[in-house]
Formats: C-alpha cells, structure tokens, sequence
C-alpha cells in the first residue's frame, strides 16, 4: 500500500521534495499543468488544438522529475487539461467539455499522452500516468439532478470507457509497463464505480477522490456550522457512514475481480479550519488501510492557497501575511508537524512494522 501527497503548485522545489521525502510520504501525484509556459498550455501548447508535445515544457517537467529521483520520490503523473479539456481555473473558470462531443479531440488526447509517454517511459521517477484529473461529462446533460453522480450514468460511462480505451491504446504502443490510472467520472466521485466499466489491459488502477460530505469539506460552504462526526445536512456522518459512501468501490472490485492494489484513493482532503477534521482523516484513513488501498492527502505545500496546508493548523493566516504577498513579498510560514490534523496524516503514512 502506497500513501502518497498531492502537489498542483507552479513548480516543485527540491525542499518540498525532501520535505515530503523525511515524512516518510511515499510517493507524490504532480499535476504539472499550473507550471509558468511560453505558449496557452502547458506541455500542450494549446488545449485547442495538440500539435506535439512543448519542447522547453518537457524540459521543465524533466528537470523536476530528475529532482524527484535524486531524492528518490516516485511520482503519479496526472493532467488537469488536455486537448478539448481545458482546466476550468486555466480557462475563465468556464468547464471545457468538448472532448466528450469531439473525437477529434479524444484522438490528440491519445496522441499528446502517447507523446508524453514515449518521453518519459524510462524515466526512474515515472510510476504512473494518471490520465485526466476529476473527469465530469455529466455535465454535458441538462439535469435538476442534484446528485450529479446520478445523471446518464450508463452512457457517461460508455464515453469514458472508450476514451480510455483509446488512451490505453495509445500509449501502449511506446510503453507496456508503466501503471496507467483511470479516474472514475463525476470528478472522480466513489458513487460512480457502480456504472464504471473495467478494462481488460494490465497495469490498470481505478482511482476515486473523496471530499465527501461536501458541505463539510468546503470552507465556503461550512463557514463553521458543521462539524465531524456529527449532522451534516440531516444525515449523522461518522466511520460507519463514510463506509457507506465508498461501498460501491469494494463492490467494483468483487465483481470485477479487481485487487485492492488497483484502487488508488487519488485525493482526500478537507479545509484545514473545519472542526474535527483529525478525526475525518483517522476514520477516512482507517478505511482506506482496512481496504488496503493506495492513498494520497490533498495537498502538501499548496503554494497559492492555505486551505488544505495542514501544517499550518487550524487557524487563519496573519493578515499581515496577505499583505506581504500583496506586496510581492515571499514571507514565511511557520509549519509545524504536531498540529492534530498533520499529526494524523504523518502517522498514517509512516512505515508500519511487518
């Protein structure tokens, strides 16, 4: 079981990579897609139309892998975007779903991952190729469903199997081993295993994320009246409920026949001020163990936003921080390991005794 950490910032420096190496953190999931570029996207060039992969990007990328290495910190690759799939904060906080309309755009999807695959096949830090962050076709249907993870589940799940397939495909034919992990859809919501098809290739993981319940998770929308465990929108979420949440997973998997080490829980997280979170992430992590399934927390040392920064506790930054930011100023952070909720998630991914 592999118990990893989540990085999207603008870059990754080798103190976060040694920093998350003495935390005994065993891997970490980079999304590269916020990294500084010459051209509108990042390794693409533009999410509008992929003609080959950004020279000095793979470069940029390459040096941070060769970083990851020297210290000896394996990472899960993952987009945000991809052609026709614009990141939503890269693209005036609009959702881009044309890749779910446009096979054109499926096939320099395919391409751009092949491309990016024969680049970095046997690279020593590579250990998988997570294809798309928190794919949501579902909002290609106009629904009042409020329960997004309900809507046209059969033919969502029709389109994300065969664009994986192509994926697959496609890098397989310049790399038949490195991992490939597969995002469930309603941004990777556990609920949607129940409709997710399964694929017949080796080195195959299914990933899910859980944020869950929501209106605890987001700071915007907790503003402090709720708390864990406890009544949360009139239902009382404790272990036993979490569980619940997640069973669809397990049951992928028996019917299936699907190993616990195919199942990566690609993020978990919650606004670090949310009371009780220590005792969200003993339950949450409890479950993963007793599932035996690889996880990685959300985020370690988010460059832009303090939210899910754990070692900073859980109370708010100085004002006077914002200001010297304002001022273009890097102040310091005063991280520490012994806040309850970081204290829970670094005994967690400390080495257990055979």
């Amino acid at each position: 079981m592999q118990k990893g950490a989540n990085t999207f910032n603008q870059t990754l420096s080798q103190e976060v990579i040694q920093a998350a190496r003495s935390y005994h953190i065993s891997f970490i999931r980079l999304a590269p897609d916020k990294f500084l570029s010459n051209q509108r996207d990042f390794l693409i060039g533009n999410a509008d139309h992929y003609k080959g992969l950004v020279a000095e990007d793979l470069l940029a990328l390459k040096q941070i892998l060769d970083m990851c290495a020297e210290e000896n910190m394996p990472v899960v690759l993952t987009m945000l975007s991809l052609p026709g799939s614009r990141w939503k904060q890269n693209n005036h906080n609009q959702d881009d779903l044309r890749i779910w309309k446009d096979q054109s755009f499926q096939k320099q999807a395919a391409k751009f991952w092949q491309d990016l695959a024969l680049a970095l096949r046997n690279h020593p830090a590579i250990v998988g190729y997570n294809i798309l962050n928190e794919p949501h076709l579902e909002r290609l249907y106009n629904s009042t469903e409020t329960d997004l993870y309900k809507v046209n589940q059969e033919e969502v799940h029709q389109i994300l199997f065969e664009f994986y397939h192509t994926v697959i495909r496609s890098i397989r034919e310049v790399d038949q081993e490195t991992p490939i992990i597969l995002d469930s859809s309603t941004y990777a919501d556990s609920k949607t295993f129940k409709t997710l098809k399964p694929h017949v290739e080796e080195n195959i993981l299914y990933s899910f994320h859980m944020y869950e319940p929501y209106e605890y998770t987001n700071y915007k929308i907790n503003q402090g009246k709720f708390s864990y465990p406890g009544q949360i929108n009139g239902k009382n979420w404790d272990k036993k409920e979490l569980q619940a949440y997640m069973q669809d997973v397990a049951h992928f998997q028996k019917i299936n026949n699907i190993p616990s080490n195919r199942i990566l829980v690609g993020e978990f997280g919650g606004h670090r001020t949310s009371k009780g979170l220590a005792q969200y992430f003993k339950d949450l992590i409890s479950i993963f163990k007793e599932n035996g399934w690889h996880f990685a927390f959300y985020a370690f040392r988010e460059d832009v936003w303090d939210g899910m920064d754990y070692e900073l506790g859980d109370k708010k930054l100085p004002w006077s921080y914002w200001q010297a930011l304002e001022k273009g100023e890097q102040p310091t952070l005063n991280r520490k390991e012994d806040y309850p909720v970081f204290k829970v998630l670094r005994q967690a991914i400390e080495p257990e005794l055979e």
